[in-house]
């Protein structure tokens, strides 16, 4: 009869010499696995950028073609905002040109002012026995651009192309002023009290 530590023995061996041949076999799939850790992160990161990519491209193609479609409706719009832009262009020139006539009318009033108060100043030289031409200069001097500017100021005080309108926003406020550029100068633009130069000869 077979002793029991042998028998003992005898399993463990065997299962020891299971556990080995398991051991020699799965040993070459063990070494590998550094290997196909690499290689399995290498393939979710390609797969990962490949989303992305794919993401991102289609992404892409979506705005460019909403940008495309949106495109068609600018020849629509351009030709609406010029049509608005000659508007106002020409509205804007219509109130420089009543401006400038104003002016104009004022400066032969002030020419006519500027001859009345020199023949009355000479003449209250003359009885003060002073020579009346030494008090033209004077003269002049309260006549002219300056006095036309206040003249008409007087007439419609604050005056500004945008007077009533709401610019506080600054596209707006550009694109009022560069349509405003083309009708008057920069100058007038930034200084509203610039007064309109008559075309006829006044007084300076």
């Amino acid at each position: 009869m077979v002793n029991s530590d042998t028998t003992s023995l005898i399993e463990n061996l065997k299962r020891a010499e299971e556990a080995e041949s398991e051991v020699q076999r799965l040993g070459p799939l063990a070494s590998n696995a550094p290997l196909l850790r690499e290689e399995l992160a290498k393939t979710q990161r390609d797969q990962e950028r490949k989303r992305a990519k794919s993401a991102a491209m289609d992404s892409a193609l979506q705005a460019v073609t909403l940008a495309s479609d949106k495109q068609l409706q600018v020849a629509h719009r351009l030709e609406a905002v010029c049509t608005l832009v000659h508007s106002l262009y020409s509205l804007f020139k219509e109130i420089d040109e009543h401006r400038k006539e104003a002016s104009q009318s004022l400066a032969i009033a002030d020419q006519v002012d500027y001859e009345e108060d020199l023949e009355k100043t000479g003449r209250e030289e003359e009885e003060m026995g002073r020579d009346p031409k030494s008090i033209e200069f004077l003269v002049a001097s309260r006549h002219g651009a300056g006095r036309i500017a206040q003249m008409i100021e007087d007439i419609d005080p604050g005056f500004d192309f945008f007077r009533g309108c709401e610019i506080s926003d600054s596209l707006r406020k550009d694109v009022g002023n560069f349509i405003l550029g083309h009708v008057i100068s920069p100058d007038r633009i930034n200084n509203p009290k610039t007064p309109e130069q008559p075309d006829s000869n006044s007084v300076e």
